[in-house]
């Protein structure tokens, strides 16, 4: 493997990129017009017939002698690369200069590929569109990150994933960073994971070489048959649809094929994948699970029943966008997140109920009773009063994100008919507070009747999101979810209901003061475990 060397400069006569003794210098690219066959000559100032060519050196009808690199009218050049290594994180300064007929311009950019947390940033701002993410980076450098970052997958995994891709540069680095055998390999088989940054990353897939078939199938734990070949050639999406029945105990070969559908494999990538802060997570994964082992230990292995369900719950998405005032979508993720909470109270014949339903609006109006029903419970139950108290550590920026809306005096008329200021008690304000506790989490989720009381409080405790909340004349009237890095997850109004009317004026105003970016964002998703 070869080794990494700080400093890579563009070698004029090759016009490649090469790795060098020390930071690479400024060139002076020569600018042709390849439709008339003209180079611009810098003495003469103007457009010179080309004589012709030998090697690196163009020769014009003035009789001047130019070198590369040749480039057209206002173009980039890349000339050299600054790297900066510490431990399994690099920092890559990308040395460019702009020219033109009328003026030449050096500038740099800074980018920051950290394996080690699975992020990528440029001039210290976090990159996740992948029109940003497609920089100059020159072969030979990226294939040697590659090769490095193989290396240590080969020591994690005992499987060296091979890549065969016409994407390149950094876009190739980054998909190879997030997913290291993509969307077909191991992420699949141990979280049912797609790359979530950008669809084209898929073909960073090995195609269909023998090497990458028996990784993928070696990692899925799949006996290669012709049939599952076949299937796999037809519908590459169908390892992602076989390795998630597998995790949820269908292993009937016959429903693993049936479950190679669009509709499916859809289900799979709108539920059970979520990018926040750089990170990937599965949210609802692990309560989709809870479900299908409780289904099929009281109901004798039925695998088909269950399948029939899933597929059910599948299909009520694609029917039903807008079902009432909650999208198809919004009650299905709050029906997997609701289910662990209310499970040990459901008897068997309820459970067998959701079966046979699926999860839709009816199944998630009754999980929503029942949780509430056992709140009421548990506030009336000594033990809930005395359970144990988790005060979260929460550092000072996100104290600050505490505000009240609106002026603290408003002017009015006294009883002397002068106009005087009064101060406007809390309670006629938006108020916006920090959970600092688990109790208060609690309070929280059972005003709302949301998943923060029962969902969040691991999440909170490691410091993986913030729940801000604001109460208006006494009521919760808002719940929101920070992430580590300031955005914003989630933020709803009671029982999950989109922010409307003051509430979301409220929200506006409290985004604007704290600086973070307003947007609606309306979304029902469990904290990241």
């Amino acid at each position: 493997m070869k080794s990494l060397s700080p400093f890579w400069a563009l070698n004029i006569q090759t016009g490649k990129i090469e790795p060098a003794n020390q930071e690479p210098l400024s060139v002076f690219p020569t600018i042709v017009n390849s439709h008339n066959y003209t180079v611009w000559c810098k003495r003469c100032k103007c457009w010179e017939k080309i004589l012709g060519f030998q090697k690196n050196l163009l020769k014009s009808q003035c009789g001047q002698i130019f070198s590369g690199p040749f480039i057209s009218e206002k173009s980039t050049v890349t000339y050299g690369y600054v790297i900066g290594q510490k431990g399994d994180d690099y920092s890559i300064k990308i040395k460019n200069i702009f020219t033109s007929t009328q003026s030449r311009k050096s500038y740099e950019n800074i980018y920051e590929l950290r394996l080690s947390t699975k992020r990528f940033y440029r001039n210290g701002q976090t990159i996740i569109k992948s029109e940003d993410v497609n920089v100059g980076l020159s072969e030979s450098l990226s294939q040697v990150i590659e090769n490095i970052m193989a290396e240590k997958y080969k020591r994690m995994f005992g499987i060296k994933p091979t890549v065969s891709s016409k994407l390149c540069g950094f876009q190739r680095l980054v998909g190879y960073m997030l997913c290291p055998f993509n969307v077909n390999f191991y992420q699949i088989c141990q979280h049912w994971g797609l790359n979530p940054y950008d669809k084209n990353f898929t073909s960073l897939s090995s195609g269909n070489s023998p090497t990458a078939e028996n990784e993928m199938f070696q990692c899925l734990g799949l006996k290669a048959s012709k049939s599952i070949r076949k299937l796999y050639q037809e519908k590459p999406y169908s390892v992602v649809c076989y390795s998630v029945l597998k995790d949820l105990g269908i292993t009937d070969v016959n429903i693993q094929q049936k479950s190679a559908t669009e509709t499916f494999y859809s289900f799979i990538k709108s539920f059970m994948i979520s990018f926040a802060g750089g990170e990937i997570s599965y949210p609802l994964r692990d309560n989709l699970k809870c479900f299908c082992q409780d289904i099929l230990e009281i109901n004798g292995n039925n695998q088909k029943a269950l399948w029939n369900c899933l597929e059910r719950t599948a299909s009520y998405r694609i029917g039903n966008g807008l079902a009432g005032e909650l999208h198809a979508d919004q009650i299905i993720a709050d029906s997997l997140n609701s289910y662990p909470a209310c499970r040990e109270q459901l008897e068997n014949s309820e459970k067998l109920d959701i079966l046979h339903e699926g999860f839709n609006n009816y199944t998630h109006d009754f999980l929503v009773r029942r949780i509430h029903q056992e709140r009421l419970y548990n506030n009336n139950n000594p033990s809930y009063s005395s359970m144990e108290l988790i005060t979260f550590e929460i550092e000072s920026q996100f104290l600050d994100l505490e505000y009240k809306c609106g002026e603290n005096f408003k002017k009015c008329t006294g009883s002397n008919g002068k106009e005087e200021y009064i101060r406007v008690e809390d309670k006629n304000r938006y108020c916006f507070y920090v959970a600092r506790d688990n109790l208060e989490l609690k309070h929280i989720g059972a005003a709302m009747n949301n998943c923060v009381g029962w969902g969040y409080t691991n999440s909170v405790a490691k410091r993986k999101c913030t729940i801000v909340y604001a109460k208006y004349r006494g009521k919760f009237r808002i719940c929101i979810e920070v992430s580590p890095d300031f955005h914003i997850r989630q933020a709803l109004g009671p029982c999950n209901q989109p922010l409307d009317g003051d509430a979301l004026e409220a929200y506006h105003e409290w985004c604007k003061n704290k600086n973070i970016e307003f947007t609606k964002a309306f979304r029902v998703r469990l904290a990241p475990e």
